[in-house]
């Protein structure tokens, strides 16, 4: 009893605690971490600009910092940062903010055409969403164009680069290298069918008037860009509904657990035929959906969600392979995400909180990873979502598909002797994942 009820609490706190978009700050961009406070200490890992940090500790010039669940490192500390950009484009506000508070607002124009509607490809005259950094700053911009400050923003997003690829808008090598480009910090290709030159600059904010820019008037620009400059982090919502919506604390988790749910009510079937190889269209791949093995469970989940861990996979291993087993091979979209490692190394670096090695904490909603002891030289190899059901014994259970011949159910596995509970993870804000 006195276990069940500590877990009611966590999922309670869990449930009316704030998300915090931010985290305690972000990586203003891409760098290694290391080991000790020391330009030639040992690398431990790597950030990719705008990634989410917690701040662990901080000593003169540096901060160490925690990545996704458990990977630490040290950061010159005039890299990390919590001020940061916010937009809500029905309401035509920009503020800037510090952590959770805001410093200054400013009333904004967007574009003359489609100023709410979100961007789609060059042309559309629509203001994108989503988060995103500036990537150029102009202190002084072409007269008359932009007014008296510009601040280019790394629009297109890998998530804009994903649509656009499944859409046929662009092909495969301008969806990477858009992808590098953002994860290194830097300016993305501008000159797809997905659009480019979208800016923070001055000229006005009396009416509608850009091509899908967001405009000040100029002497509010002038006091943004003193605060602001290359690596900011500038998250651009619908409205401020928009961002309340997707930053509600078990938002994600409550969709992930109704599309698990979903799952159990027309289950798909664990097959020899599904733990092959099976072609997949990429990025939206699926084996077909009346067959599945554990990891096809959260892929599915997730998805719902917003989240496609057969994109995220693929991007990751491509330009941090080191995380992965099989360093030598070539990222396979086909089914490097359908591996339960795979998913535990993205998710060490991308879960906005978790553990691995204990069930304490974990909450409906989250990814649950077990030990099943197979002896294949790791302790994760099976996985699915947890579930508000309780067993019999006060545990949640974990909604998966267990073995061949079975079909997708809830099961009492947590809290167990066998299976035991290897690592779970709760994905954070879903801006973090695009």
């Amino acid at each position: 009893m006195k276990r069940t009820m500590t877990r009611a609490i966590v999922f309670l706190v869990a449930l009316v605690a704030p998300w915090v978009a931010h985290a305690d700050g972000y990586a203003k961009r891409a760098q290694a971490m290391r080991a000790a406070p020391n330009p030639g200490a040992k690398v431990v890992d790597h950030v990719d600009a705008n990634q989410s940090l917690q701040v662990e500790e901080s000593q003169p010039g540096w901060a160490r910092v925690r990545l996704g669940v458990d990977v630490r490192g040290w950061l010159p500390s005039e890299t990390v940062s919590d001020t940061w950009i916010k937009v809500w484009k029905k309401e035509r506000k920009l503020f800037l903010m510090k952590g959770d508070g805001v410093e200054r607002t400013f009333r904004v124009a967007l574009g003359s055409e489609n100023p709410v509607g979100q961007k789609v490809k060059r042309g559309d005259g629509a203001t994108p969403e989503g988060r995103y950094f500036i990537a150029e700053t102009d202190g002084s911009p072409e007269s008359g164009r932009y007014g008296a400050r510009s601040m280019r923003l790394s629009y297109p997003t890998a998530e804009d680069a994903r649509r656009g690829l499944h859409d046929g808008l662009i092909d495969k090598n301008t969806y990477l290298a858009i992808v590098r480009a953002v994860r290194a910090g830097e300016v993305p290709p501008q000159h797809s069918a997905l659009g480019g030159s979208i800016r923070i600059h001055g000229g006005g904010s009396a009416r509608d008037w850009t091509l899908g820019c967001i405009a000040l008037d100029d002497e509010d620009v002038i006091a943004l860009f003193a605060n602001a400059g290359k690596g900011t982090r500038v998250d651009v919502f619908a409205s401020a509904e928009d961002e309340a919506r997707l930053g509600k604390a078990d938002g994600v988790a409550t969709t992930v657990l109704a599309a698990a749910k979903a799952q159990t009510v027309d289950p798909a079937l664990y097959t020899t035929a599904a733990m092959k190889v099976v072609p997949m269209d990429f990025p939206g791949g699926d084996i077909p959906a009346d067959q599945a093995v554990c990891t096809d469970i959260v892929v599915r989940a997730l998805r719902k969600a917003g989240i496609d861990l057969q994109a995220l996979i693929f991007e990751d291993r491509t330009l941090h392979p080191a995380r992965y087993s099989g360093k030598g091979e070539a990222p396979r979209p086909v089914i490097d995400h359908r591996r339960v490692g795979n998913l535990v190394a993205l998710f060490r670096h991308l879960a906005s909180t978790g553990a691995v090695g204990t069930d304490r904490g974990l909450a409906p909603g989250d990814v649950v990873v077990f030990d099943t002891g197979i002896p294949n030289g790791t302790p994760f190899d099976h996985i699915g979502i947890v579930d508000d059901v309780q067993a019999p014994d006060g545990n949640l259970q974990a909604i998966n598909i267990w073995t061949v011949g079975r079909r997708t159910s809830s099961m009492a596995l947590i809290g167990q002797s066998y299976p035991t509970v290897a690592a779970w993870f709760r994905l954070g804000h879903p801006y973090a994942y695009r």
